[in-house]
């Protein structure tokens, strides 16, 4: 699965600006970047990626806003505006209200992470490089675990509704529960499945008992076994997690003795973009193997 040149020059730019969103773009300085003239380079943005160069900053600027209000609830909201670019609060509430339909102050309460997040349905162009694919036997791992049902997008909502049960049963405080790395388990990819089919378990690897509960809370355990195990480094995004997987598929596994299980792969997800820019964001993708014995 090959980038083609205009897409490889385009991700540069968005590496760019997730890299340091909150700093001020020239139209000619990005430009720059993917090594084509002013004149083209905007129209080619937005082609590709399906917004203009400055939507994307905003987009970008207000992605990393929101999960400070979400999950850094001691934040003053005028110390997000101003760390995000914002001249005020107000001008941050109004840019926030217009994308979001939700006061910053609403959303800090009670974020609607599905219709946040399709905000976001843009097409980021895959950046094209080399997967450090190595072959690793893990054991099966004990987790706390919720199972998410519906629009992929509103898996945070889960998400939140784990980490909150696991806070106030004390097994981590409100600041260390931010740092830890959990782990998604899809069981089919969220771009060509039907809203109401897509399930996906949310795993914290922790040994605990979890009482019966009504959140739909349970303990689990993620089977070992053999993986094709790979470093993404990154936004978050599905085009990007499938265009990894695909290669390690088609362009590694058949030069080795294993091939695919019929079987979910694992993300981990090490680091948190409360703490990192998205560009090192870091997920480890976990494809479940046999050995082929043709």
């Amino acid at each position: 699965m090959k980038v083609n040149t205009t897409e490889r020059k385009l991700s540069l730019v968005c590496h760019a600006i997730d890299s340091n969103p909150n700093k001020k773009y020239s139209l000619q300085e990005l430009s720059d970047i993917a090594g084509i003239s002013k004149y083209h380079f905007q129209r080619l943005f937005k082609s590709v990626v399906g917004v203009s160069p400055h939507r994307y900053i905003l987009l970008s600027r207000l992605r990393q806003a929101s999960f400070e209000l979400a999950y850094f609830k001691n934040l003053k909201i005028i110390d997000i505006a101003i760390s995000a670019g914002f001249e005020s609060p107000e001008a941050f509430t109004r840019a926030f209200v217009r994308l979001f339909e939700q006061t910053p102050t609403d959303f800090r309460k009670r974020p609607k992470w599905a219709n946040w997040g399709h905000k976001f349905n843009i097409r980021v162009p895959v950046r094209e490089k080399e997967y450090d694919v190595n072959i690793e036997k893990k054991s099966s791992r004990k987790c706390v675990m919720i199972t998410h049902r519906g629009e992929y997008l509103e898996g945070m909502t889960a998400f939140d509704t784990l980490l909150s049960w696991l806070v106030k049963n004390d097994y981590y405080t409100e600041s260390s529960i931010n740092t830890i790395p959990f782990i998604t388990i899809p069981y089919s990819n969220p771009l060509i499945t039907a809203s109401s089919d897509y399930r996906c378990d949310i795993a914290i690897p922790i040994d605990c008992h979890v009482p019966t509960n009504e959140l739909g809370i349970f303990s689990g355990v993620i089977p070992g076994g053999d993986f094709a195990v790979l470093n993404y480094i990154g936004q978050r995004e599905v085009h990007g997690f499938v265009h990894a997987i695909s290669k390690v598929i088609t362009d590694f596994l058949p030069k080795t003795e294993w091939e695919p299980l019929p079987a979910p792969a694992l993300f981990e997800h090490v680091n948190s973009p409360l703490f990192v820019p998205e560009t090192e964001l870091i997920t480890k993708i976990y494809i479940p193997l046999s050995m082929n014995n043709n």
